[in-house]
């Protein structure tokens, strides 16, 4: 398996963590990330790279001018998604604001949301916004929210958001459009990359429900271990019949659907029918957070992609992963 140096490391956990690794030095790159930068301009840098991740998870990053996009995962975007992204990337570049390379590149929120909706009239500005929020904030990090100072003394006075675009936002973009337009190919994948894509995808793997990958996992445990720690940020914990992939850079969220997922998890350690999942998320949302309004659609959504439960026979418990997590709720 391919050594890594903390350069390296850097810019595979970025990838890991967000899907891109932008190459433009701005006032809040760190000297950990200028270093790196520099680093990759370096072919051999890019091959090791390449290398790691091709044995780890079959695939390498696409690269643009040194701007890296990796995308993994089996999960098919809606096809509203996809338009919302599109229309997006369409909407920042024409932005007669970013044409300008001695304008600064803060953008109003509302003008790029606005913008989308005239092309994607199936979905409110408030959808289109959270999916924005969501692909390009959280996701991708190429907007950051950015707040103007206010002058007045006065807070009474709404202030307009903001979005900050990556200098780099052009060049993810080209990465982007390629990927979305290439066909469909499957993978051709070995059982190490199969376990591996699994175990980053939902941190977790149960053997009843993957007895094939299990089998793989106890048979290659200490190889597939290694793997992950050349990043100097997993710990494998394989249980009787569960794996977890720890991540030591587990940030911690404030997103209250998923506290509140969280919440739900933790109530079903006897398991409960399929269909009286919905109203168990009303009731533990209405008793941690009475004066919000939770999503029950995204806390389901929340549940299953996080592993946070198993579901067998129409029935749904708490998967060994929620033991991991912490939670203080403060409504």
């Amino acid at each position: 398996m391919t050594e890594l140096n903390s350069s390296e490391r850097l810019i595979i956990n970025q990838l890991l963590n967000h899907g891109v690794f932008t190459s433009s030095i701005t006032p809040q790159s760190t000297q950990n990330n200028i270093r790196a930068i520099s680093a990759l301009k370096r072919p051999l840098v890019q091959q090791r790279i390449n290398r790691y991740l091709k044995e780890l998870i079959g695939v390498v990053p696409e690269n643009y001018q040194e701007n890296l996009l990796l995308l993994v995962g089996g999960e098919v975007l809606p096809s509203e998604t996809v338009h919302v992204l599109l229309a997006t990337l369409k909407t920042v570049i024409n932005l007669p604001e970013l044409k300008d390379i001695d304008h600064d590149r803060v953008v109003s929120c509302q003008t790029i949301i606005r913008q989308v909706h005239s092309e994607v009239t199936e979905l409110s500005e408030p959808e289109i916004s959270r999916q924005i929020t969501e692909i390009f904030v959280n996701r991708f990090e190429l907007f950051k929210p950015d707040f103007p100072e206010s002058n007045s003394e006065d807070a009474v006075e709404e202030l307009d958001e903001y979005w900050d675009v990556s200098p780099d936002f052009n060049y993810i973009t080209e990465c982007l459009v390629d990927y979305l337009l290439r066909p469909n190919e499957e993978l051709n994948l070995n059982d190490i990359q199969r376990v591996n894509r699994e175990l980053l995808t939902n941190q977790y793997l149960d053997a009843k429900r993957s007895p094939e990958l299990w089998q793989i996992l106890i048979s290659n445990k200490v190889l597939i271990s290694n793997q992950w720690s050349k990043l100097n940020r997993f710990d494998l914990e394989c249980g009787e019949d569960y794996a977890l992939l720890l991540d030591r850079e587990r940030r911690t969220s404030s997103s209250k659907p998923f506290i509140t997922a969280i919440l739900v998890a933790q109530s079903l350690t006897g398991g409960i029918p399929a269909n009286e999942l919905s109203s168990q998320i009303n009731k533990i949302a209405k008793k941690n957070f009475p004066h919000h309004k939770i999503s029950n659609s995204e806390v389901k959504h929340l549940l299953f992609d996080k592993s946070l439960v198993i579901q067998k026979n129409n029935f749904i418990t708490s998967s060994p992963l929620i033991d991991r997590f912490k939670v203080q709720v403060s409504a």
